[in-house]
């Protein structure tokens, strides 16, 4: 028997590990963003809004980079190997390299654009080398995922956030400011690099690993082109609010939405454990009845948890700010509250959007994020400098409604093929 019919004759397997899998990604999820948050709060409280901008938008540059040496590389490789778990990965990594290495260049030119007298230019470059190493970190993870060895991925996120929050936090109390904690993110995610290339040289087969006359697999370039330009403009989408604040605004400015946006990024804990785990469900299903099942309640099921989360944000917002980062992060309020309401539909679409890529709709989602990108970069040009982080904000809400409509009209204009892919 086949391994293609093993994946047609054994829906319910996938189904059980669906359920498996979502309970692990929820305790790592819980765990390493729960202390990044208290990283972040600690670092927002003794740098201050004006330090803690700096080192956001420093952050903002290196996270950026990090994921724009995705290139697409990851989902397709989480795709491939839920496909087949022998698919050899030895090129994808050595391009992968390859990648990394270009955007390492980018954030050195990045932090000498800074000026040598500027606290920006060395963090720049320690917090790129940190989330160029995350982001190998990631691509190894997406190993793990698509072999279902979820336990796997949960130890190596839970050991990278737990060492960068020791090492970040006693930087911090020491005194060494935010140089001290962007060294400590580097050696963080230095720990986790190593122990994922270990739990992936065990887990994978040599001929798999290596990328001694290893070739691109077929279709890559045709499918992870379109793909490229998503996780391009995914990251932008992010971060392009922070760099345009940086660019046009002030340091308090930045500093407000960093925290605005570490107060969303737990949000973002739910539609991460649901990709995590329906993703490969999806593509090894060949069911088009079970796909559009698993597509609608997911994304309603999310939609629902972002408008609760709204709701509590806009209740008890103010509250939630002066407890969580002070008194001096008072004008961050707004923001926070206009971004929560985007949750009702950025929740969904952060674990709907990778189906889009699973049933063959690689253009589409393509056209849709980079027309949400330059959206966002139009409405900041006129929103930053009259409105500041607020209005940085408000245009994220409108320009992810759209976001969001397109892709759900693409999968229900699909949903009688999605057995196909």
């Amino acid at each position: 028997m086949t391994s293609s019919a093993l994946r047609e004759d054994a829906p319910p397997p996938a189904r059980r590990s669906v359920s498996g899998s979502m309970a692990l990604k929820t305790a790592s999820d819980l765990v390493s963003r729960g202390v990044r948050m208290l990283l972040a709060v600690v670092a927002a409280r003794l740098l201050g809004p004006a330090g803690f901008g700096d080192y956001s938008y420093a952050f903002a540059v290196g996270f950026l980079l990090g994921e724009l040496a995705d290139l697409g590389l990851h989902l397709f490789i989480a795709r491939e190997v839920a496909r087949d778990p022998g698919a050899p990965i030895g090129a994808l990594v050595r391009l992968k390299l390859a990648v990394t290495l270009a955007a390492g260049a980018v954030g050195l030119v990045v932090g000498l654009l800074a000026g040598a007298a500027s606290p920006r230019r060395t963090l720049v470059w320690l917090l790129t080398a940190a989330w160029l190493m995350a982001s190998f970190v990631e691509m190894l993870n997406q190993v793990f995922r698509g072999h279902q060895r979820m336990e796997r991925e949960v130890a190596v996120a839970v050991t990278m956030a737990i060492t960068s929050f020791g090492l970040g936090t006693g930087a911090l109390l020491s005194g060494l400011g935010a140089l001290g904690l962007a060294w400590a993110l580097v050696a963080g995610h230095l720990v986790a690099l190593a122990l994922a290339l270990a739990l992936a040289a065990q887990l994978l087969d040599r001929r798999q690993w290596s990328s001694e006359g290893a070739a691109l697999p077929q279709g890559f370039l045709r499918e992870a082109g379109p793909l490229a330009v998503v996780m391009l403009a995914s990251p932008l989408y992010f971060q392009l609010d922070l760099l345009m604040l940086g660019w046009m605004s002030t340091p308090h400015a930045v500093g407000d939405m960093s925290a605005v946006q570490r107060m969303i990024g737990g949000a973002m804990m739910l539609p991460g454990v649901v990709r995590a785990a329906v993703f490969p469900a999806f593509v090894a299903s060949r069911s088009a009845s079970a796909r559009r099942r698993l597509a609608t309640l997911t994304f309603v099921g999310l939609m629902a948890a972002g408008a609760l989360m709204s709701a509590v944000v806009w209740w008890m917002g103010g509250p939630l700010v002066r407890l969580v980062f002070g008194p001096d992060y008072a004008s961050a309020v707004l923001p926070l509250q206009l971004l929560t309401t985007a949750l009702v539909w950025m929740v969904p679409e952060l674990a709907i959007g990778p189906m889009l890529f699973a049933a063959g709709q690689q253009r589409p989602y393509a056209a849709l994020w980079t027309a949400t990108v330059l959206l966002i970069a139009a409405g900041d040009l006129w929103a930053v400098p009259a409105h500041g982080a607020a209005g940085a904000a408000a245009v994220k809400l409108v320009v992810t409604l759209g976001l969001v409509a397109g892709e759900v009209i693409v999968l229900f204009r699909v949903r009688d093929h999605l057995g196909a892919s």
